[in-house]
């Protein structure tokens, strides 16, 4: 057994300073904590959970909350649900008895959804421990290998825990990190007698969650009785491909898991309610029930089917592993126009009045042009004709109108800083073999400014050379050593590269260069290793997502606007139709008193609403899936990357509208040519 080191001893062996606790000040507390607490505070609850679940995932939360509060959430969320709804439907009942303004059905059928609130938010609150759980795992588990090979390349230099677990809390990103940092205090403090103690509690505690990183940890403590190095080195590479192998079938198995759920997303969002827009007037005269008035429609397909397809595309994107963080670019960076400005040319201009001429050019080509040609003026004494001779046209210049300002804001304020983006994320590949090619100098033992300015040679047609190439100048000119050369606030090489990445990176490469070059030979290897390795696992996830995304986009670009344009034309067919039945049935049963068979209630037709309000409807639901479907899509593919989101918004949105309202005229025309 070691003897327990005094943090005096700890601090004096590794050259820092007793650090405070880690935990305290560094992570924010999550919401549900202090709801608990005062849903405790309210309600007497059981004080032990009726599932084990519940306190492993607490456990592995790291939540300061008891099992009575933890029960008692689900009874305070069922409180607010029923003063919710006896709220919403005590003001219902007013509207619609009292006030008179609405009608019995919009009573019925808005108490039916306040109904609901008590049990989503009953549930809610009773599976979220569960479910954060589950998501801080999926993201943790994209961070194992980079905290494993931190801690491997660290034991390959100089065989020390201590020094290993340090190296990989100060490197690492995620929770697990965090959990690092913890241990590295809790070893400093005495709270562990050894600091395998506390690395065989964070490996078991974590192998409920992951079991490849707790038997990576294993065979790392496994490396130190070893004597023999070969024999240590083959046990800290059999640790590392364990790892790989492991993350790369979890990835697998998360990508697969979201396909079939993507495919739900498709009937929910686009093909339940394309069928159902068709049959809402059949099935209201044959029911006698009044389900395609406006205000139903407005519900349906404006509020509830976005809101119900928005929280079930985020559900699905939860599952999605977070395989690649992209880089983040400031408003700052050098070359971006001012803040709020877009380029047009080399020219600088306010996005927002740019937006805005565009968007009213557009609706008044509609006004003087489109509409004039399309639609000549009618007959002064033609009323019903003058009261509908604006409601195509008009619609579509107001929406086509608002969609172009929309979107020319939002590429205005992306589009440079995407274009920069992908330039920084095309650093980040070929920072990868600009790794090995310094490696290899450093282990023909060559100092390392003489690697960094044969890097920067060697690499002249990359993007990436540049950062070797400023660094050597600033080596040779400014006499500054490697580390101000890459870091230096004013003149550092890495000054404007907002990479976390090749930061973090180049952070290694220092560190481990401090250590002597041929560790630095080697600890630079493996990160090259650990590179392409992480790049293999994105390009993996990419793969077996691609099938998704394409028909998603196809879907959210095309197939969609298309068929609900044919459906708003459709809709006047079938009405008239179905007015024309009704018409004919009443005219011959109204000498007979027989059975009347066919149409139920042809009154019901009164309540559908005109061709322009329904294609207002229709026209807000297809922006707001085109949305949906384009966020979903975009998140799929790049993740957590609001630039993309933006850019992918700005391009599509427009032409999706315009195929929409180009397939409703056409089709209105090919009906009146019929």
């Amino acid at each position: 057994m070691r003897r327990l080191r005094s943090p005096a001893e700890y601090a004096e062996e590794f050259g820092t300073e007793i650090s405070e606790k880690p935990k305290e000040g560094t992570r924010k507390e999550n919401w549900y904590v202090g709801f608990a607490r005062r849903a405790g505070t309210i309600f007497k609850a059981p004080d032990k959970f009726s599932k084990q679940s519940y306190g492993t995932a607490l456990e592995f939360l790291g939540w300061d909350v008891k099992a009575r509060e933890v029960n008692a959430a689900p009874m305070l969320g069922l409180a607010i649900g029923i003063i919710v709804l006896a709220i919403g439907v005590g003001y219902l009942y007013y509207l619609t008895f009292i006030a008179e303004e609405i009608d019995l059905m919009f009573f019925i059928y808005g108490a039916m959804g306040f109904a609901i609130v008590p049990f989503a938010l009953t549930y809610y609150l009773q599976s979220y421990p569960i479910q954060a759980a589950s998501l801080e795992k999926m993201r943790s588990i994209s961070y194992i290998p980079e905290i494993v090979n931190y801690m491997i390349m660290s034991m390959k230099l100089s065989p020390n825990l201590e020094r290993a677990i340090q190296f990989a809390a100060e490197h690492g990103k995620g929770r697990i990190a965090e959990d690092l940092k913890e241990l590295t205090w809790h070893a400093q403090m005495g709270t562990f007698k050894t600091v395998e103690e506390g690395l065989d509690e964070l490996a078991y505690r974590w192998g409920k969650y992951s079991d490849e990183f707790k038997h990576a940890l294993m065979l790392i403590r496994s490396s130190l009785i070893e004597i023999d190095e070969t024999k240590r080195t083959l046990l800290l590479d059999k640790a590392m491909a364990d790892v790989l192998e492991g993350i790369k079938d979890d990835m697998t198995k998360y990508a697969i898991q979201m396909r079939q759920p993507s495919v739900y997303l498709y009937y929910v969002g686009v093909l339940l309610p394309l069928m159902l827009i068709i049959m809402l007037p059949i099935g209201a005269m044959m029911a006698g029930i009044p389900l395609a008035q406006a205000w139903i429609l407005v519900l349906l397909y404006n509020i509830l089917i976005p809101i119900g397809t928005v929280l079930f595309a985020q559900n699905i994107l939860r599952s999605r592993p977070p395989v690649y963080t992209p880089p983040t670019i400031p408003d700052t960076y050098p070359g971006l126009p001012k803040k709020g400005n877009m380029l047009v040319g080399k020219t600088e201009i306010s996005a927002v009045f740019l937006a805005i001429v565009t968007g009213f050019a557009v609706f008044l080509s509609f006004y003087f042009i489109v509409d004039p040609i399309m639609n000549p003026v009618p007959p002064a004494w033609d009323t019903a004709a003058v009261a509908g001779y604006y409601n195509f046209f008009w619609i579509a210049g107001a929406v086509l109108g608002a969609i172009v300002a929309i979107s020319i804001y939002l590429y205005g304020m992306s589009a440079a800083k995407r274009k920069v983006q992908k330039d920084v994320m095309a650093m980040e590949i070929e920072f990868q073999d600009s790794v090995y090619v310094l490696a290899s100098r450093l282990g023909e033992n060559r100092p390392i400014e003489e690697a960094v300015s044969y890097t920067s040679d060697f690499l002249t047609t990359q993007k990436i050379a540049s950062v070797f190439r400023r660094a050597s100048e600033n080596i040779t000119n400014l006499g500054m050593t490697i580390e101000m050369a890459l870091f230096d606030p004013i003149y550092g090489a890495l000054k404007d590269v907002p990479s976390d990445l090749i930061r973090g990176s180049m952070r290694i490469v220092i560190d481990s260069i401090n250590l002597g070059v041929q560790q630095g030979a080697r600890a630079l290897v493996s990160l090259s290793m650990q590179l392409r390795d992480a790049q293999k696992i994105r390009e993996k996830v990419s793969d077996l997502l691609e099938e998704i995304t394409s028909m998603m986009k196809s879907i959210a670009f095309f197939i969609a606007p298309l068929v609900l344009g044919i459906t708003v034309a459709l809709q006047k067919i079938i009405i008239s139709a179905l007015s024309s039945v009704s018409i004919t049935e009443t005219a011959g049963m109204s000498g007979a008193n027989l059975p009347r068979v066919g149409l139920g209630n042809p009154e019901m037709l009164k309540n559908i609403p005109s061709s322009p309000i329904f294609l207002l409807i229709i026209a807000i639901y297809v922006i707001e899936v085109t949305l949906v479907l384009i966020y979903f899509t975009s998140k799929i593919e790049e993740g957590e990357n609001d630039l993309a989101v933006k850019i992918s918004i700005a391009k599509s949105l427009p032409i999706a509208m315009l195929l929409f309202f180009l397939s409703a005229w056409f089709t209105s025309g090919l009906a009146a040519v019929g």
